[in-house]
């Protein structure tokens, strides 16, 4: 069973009733197949991920592709329908941002070709999702779902990528089903521009929040972030809770939002340049141990190290298949 905050918070729930105020996404159910291949240690890329960078010579990071034998793919897992499904989406959307139910694959970032979240091919999507805890951690909560009306069912979710400026993001606290709070999203830098724009920001958020949000998300208590791209335009990009997991490493601390007694929201912003601060994402490395294999490994890249890896899995399922 999904408690109501997850069941409420998930991106497949919200989405449809928000899709006109919130940034443009597919979403694809995972398959049992898939949602296993993914929990499991062994880090074999799926037949369609290398099939599908061999047609093109090149790998994501530009280094020239060598064609997979049949032999080869025998032991790799396939799943030709839903991998056709993410294909179609980046297809259509030039490259894609990939999330779970609630949580982005943040912590694999390391593992992309752009440290980013961008995904242009099958072999970046299924690599980030293959290399985050943070997307296992959400199969496992919706592993132990049980059939009920709170029920979920596990997605994958595709937006249409866009580069947004850290300065135009901004998290926004409701409580009892009033915007209290809002604050600049990425602490770590000082934006000149938002002490000039400082009412607008606070007006164009208030006016989507009571336009389009207010008494009609499923929650009274509950945190949302949005992107103010210009004047006027601010679009939704997701929901969550209204605990200390949210407020930490913004600019409101749990127990303020909790005593807010004032009528219009508070909006929060570094207000002078007082030098670098820390940024979240940066905490998300490469693990000890790969570290350690880069220093010894001269000139390999990441991704070479990861394609290795796979031969030799190849390799020793062929020979197991064999004996």
């Amino acid at each position: 069973m999904v408690n109501d905050l997850k069941y409420k918070c998930s991106f497949s729930t919200w989405y449809p009733q928000f899709v006109k105020n919130s940034l443009e996404a597919v979403v694809l159910p995972i398959p049992e197949d898939v949602s296993k291949y993914l929990e499991e240690d062994a880090f074999l890329l799926p037949v369609e991920a290398t099939s599908n960078v061999s047609g093109v010579s090149e790998w994501a990071d530009g280094s020239p592709v060598e064609g997979d034998s049949s032999e080869d793919s025998e032991c790799q897992p396939t799943f030709p329908t839903f991998s056709r499904k993410i294909q179609d989406v980046i297809n259509d959307f030039g490259a894609v941002f990939v999330k779970s139910n609630w949580r982005t694959p943040s912590d694999a970032m390391w593992v992309a070709p752009t440290k980013t979240l961008k995904c242009e091919t099958l072999e970046e999507v299924y690599l980030l999702l293959k290399s985050s805890d943070r997307i296992s951690e959400d199969l496992d909560v919706l592993k132990n779902c049980t059939d009920n009306k709170q029920s979920l069912q596990t997605c994958l979710v595709l937006k249409r990528w866009r580069d947004i400026n850290p300065s135009t993001e901004f998290r926004c606290f409701v409580v009892k089903n009033e915007l209290i709070g809002i604050c600049q999203r990425d602490v770590s830098q000082y934006y000149k521009h938002m002490e000039l724009e400082k009412y607008d920001i606070q007006r164009d958020i208030n006016t989507l929040f009571l336009e389009h949000v207010k008494d009609r998300f499923g929650l009274t208590n509950y945190s949302f972030d949005v992107i103010r791209y210009k004047k006027d335009k601010v679009k939704i990009v997701d929901f969550g809770p209204l605990d200390e997991s949210v407020t930490k490493g913004t600019l409101f601390t749990y127990e303020e939002l909790k005593a807010h007694s004032c009528d219009a929201p508070e909006f929060r912003f570094i207000a002078e340049d007082m030098g670098i601060q820390p940024n979240n994402t940066r905490h998300y490395c490469v693990p000890q141990e790969i570290n350690e294999f880069f220093r010894s490994a001269s000139e390999m890249s990441m991704m070479d190290m990861i394609r290795n890896e796979v031969e030799n899995q190849d390799q020793e399922c062929q020979e197991a298949s064999e004996t």
